[in-house]
């Protein structure tokens, strides 16, 4: 038995022991008296912090200056290196472990008030008859207008069990009307379908679509999907992962297990410590290693998406096809500071089975963060208004730019909406930040091999053995998908009308598409939108040109006239055009709204160029091994 002077003496050799080890290990690694150097840098703060505390001329906390101080380190640091306060560790949270306390619903502001955008089966928002476009107007008697999407979210989580009353303004209802509602623990399903799409062909979608990415429960849910799948004697497999942002290592690891094999390696990790140097290899038999596979990716694939894609692609265990991967190719790591805050950062880069980088050169590029025009989240996270504006100009859908920011800036569901419905008023800070560090990626024309002798190519992400761009969609579609008037078609549509029992059993026709038609002429419902053709854009400069210079004359005034007769067949003609696609897009909206999101992740594949053709190869055996046999993969 040790007293308590021996006790004592034990633990401060101990403290010296680990000091002396941080000296050394700093010495090592830098080459230098690192630890003289932080010892400088604390007193500083701590003289900083004093003065502040004590002679500025109002009150300060102490906690809030040293998460400003905290914050300020990491701002230079690349964007994946953040504080964490302790709703993000909350959040954080969820993401891994894949379930919360809440009702099972997504939302957005629409309007300024939160709006239900989708509706997890068998969750209490299900169960207790919640629709998509139900306005949620309060939340336990309090007013939700003008509240933040993460305030209405934090009242409507917590802890399973408890209830919360919420009041609803449904389409269709001619009163708001009150529900009270039991929140459960809700889970996150990885695998959001598995099930033969086509005769002898599986698909399991891990697409983020759906809010799908790699949790702590998605190596047995893809387990469980396997084996369906194998038990009906499927002869191809699809597995998506599109748009999916990835989540855990070890999770993306296990993923690849369930593929490949036993033995084989899916992943390097390399970084300035010892520590984060590692080999990571599958340790079980594959269910379906000899099944043809077609793992379908593009630019929103990222992380241990990336991960899966490689290690399939480097063992020539399937084909990849779609677009290349988003290219985030850095390993975080979470430091706990404190009882309830953490540090996320950068430890290492992730490398492919055959030593390719998964960083991305050009996606480094692309998340160079500004200091000019920068948006303030509420958890105090800096992101550049320049490229959100560019992001959200570039997208065809809400999705889409949801799911561009959600990979650019490391951001929740949550975060990314409320970017997307941020004001213009709310941009604060000027100035110019120079180009952060991150990974360095391989050069884009250095040449790796593949178990099998093929050749791939560094230069960050992953390029698909099998290239398909998505179809371009037409100008009118893009407008009408910016401004969500497909969505709220379908909630007016369904307040109105009934569907059969299966989404199987039901086709846009024209009736539909004529009575979407009408609801765009009825401002009441689609606010101040108005799509302009070239042609009308090109008219009302003439127009307002004539008028500067005083010809607005009778002669100029009738050619004008008969010109927008010729503009409004140009509107005509386009609708035409754009009439296949506006089908697709009232199906996957009604889908959504009658039936559940999964029941539009399936219409959506109707319409789906990429899943086409990973069907289309699967199909023909000896298109499938000629693909797998190329020698090259096409960096056109």
């Amino acid at each position: 038995m040790f007293g308590p002077y021996h006790r004592r003496l034990w633990i401060g050799l101990m403290l010296i022991g680990l000091l002396a080890y941080v000296i050394l290990d700093s010495r090592l690694v830098k080459g230098e008296d690192a630890y003289a150097a932080v010892e400088r840098s604390m007193e500083e703060y701590a003289e900083t912090l004093k003065v502040l505390t004590q002679s500025y001329f109002k009150t300060l906390e102490t906690e809030d200056l040293t998460t400003s101080a905290i914050e300020g380190m990491l701002g230079d640091l690349d964007p994946y290196t953040q504080y964490l306060g302790p709703k993000a560790l909350e959040q954080l949270r969820i993401e891994t472990q894949g379930k919360f306390g809440g009702l099972g619903i997504t939302i957005s502001l629409k309007n300024k008030v939160p709006v239900v955008m989708s509706v997890i089966e068998g969750t209490p928002a299900d169960t207790s008859g919640l629709v998509v476009g139900d306005r949620i107007v309060k939340v336990e008697g309090q007013p939700t207008a003008g509240k933040t999407l993460q305030d209405v979210v934090d009242v409507l989580r917590g802890t399973p069990g408890t209830e919360v009353r919420i009041t609803l303004d449904r389409p269709g209802r001619p009163v708001p009307f009150d529900q009270a509602i039991i929140r459960a623990r809700i889970r996150i399903e990885s695998v959001r379908v598995a099930e033969e799409i086509e005769p002898g062909i599986g698909y399991i979608s891990m697409s983020g679509v759906l809010g799908s990415r790699f949790s702590e429960t998605t190596p047995r849910e893809l387990d469980q999907a396997l084996r369906k799948l194998k038990a009906q004697n499927v002869r191809g497999m699809i597995l998506d992962l599109r748009e999916n942002p990835g989540g855990l290592l070890n999770q993306a690891v296990a993923v690849a297990d369930k593929f490949l094999g036993k033995g084989r390696l899916v992943v390097t990790t390399r970084g300035r410590m010892v520590s984060q140097n590692e080999e990571y290899r599958t340790e079980a038999p594959s269910l379906i290693q000899d099944t043809p596979l077609v793992v379908l990716v593009n630019r929103y694939s990222a992380s241990a998406s990336e991960i899966v894609a490689g290690a399939i692609q480097d063992s020539d265990r399937g084909l990849i096809l779609g677009t290349p991967t988003f290219g985030k190719g850095s390993v975080q790591t979470i430091r706990y500071i404190g009882r309830n805050k953490g540090i996320k950062l950068t430890t290492a880069a992730y490398y492919t089975p055959s030593g390719r980088s998964i960083q991305s050169t050009d996606a480094k590029q692309a998340r160079g963060r500004w200091r000019g025009i920068m948006l303030t989240l509420e958890d105090t996270r800096r992101i550049s208004a320049y490229q959100v504006l560019r992001i959200i100009g570039e997208a065809d859908r809400r999705e889409d730019a949801l799911a561009e920011l959600r990979e650019r800036f490391d951001l929740n569901e949550e975060q990314a909406a409320q970017v997307m419905d941020i004001r213009l008023d709310q941009l604060v800070g000027l100035g110019l930040r120079e180009q952060v560090d991150e990974p360095e990626g391989d050069d884009p024309e250095k040449a790796f091999k593949t178990a099998g002798g093929r050749t791939v190519y560094g230069g960050g992400g992953i390029t698909p053995d099998v290239k398909v761009e998505p179809t371009q969609r037409p100008g009118l579609l893009i407008a009408l998908g910016r401004a969500g008037l497909f969505f709220d078609f379908a909630v007016d549509y369904a307040a109105t009308h009934s569907f059969p029992e299966t989404p199987e059993d039901f086709t846009v026709d024209e009736e539909v598409v004529k009575a979407f038609r009408v609801f765009l002429a009825d401002t009441s419902k689609t606010g101040d939108f108005r799509y302009q053709t070239l042609g009308e854009v090109r008219l009302r400069e003439l127009k307002e040109t004539l008028e500067a210079s005083d010809r607005f004359g009778g002669e100029a005034r009738g050619a004008l006239e008969r010109l927008r007769g010729v503009v409004g067949d140009e509107r005509e003609a386009e609708f035409e055009k754009a009439k296949p696609y506006i089908r697709l897009e009232i199906e996957r909206e009604l889908a959504n709204r009658v039936w559940g999101d999964r029941a539009k992740l399936l219409a959506s594949l109707k319409g789906d160029k990429q899943f086409q053709e990973a069907v289309r190869i699967l199909k023909d055996p000896e298109l499938y091994k000629k693909k797998m046999n190329l020698t090259l993969v096409s960096r056109e």
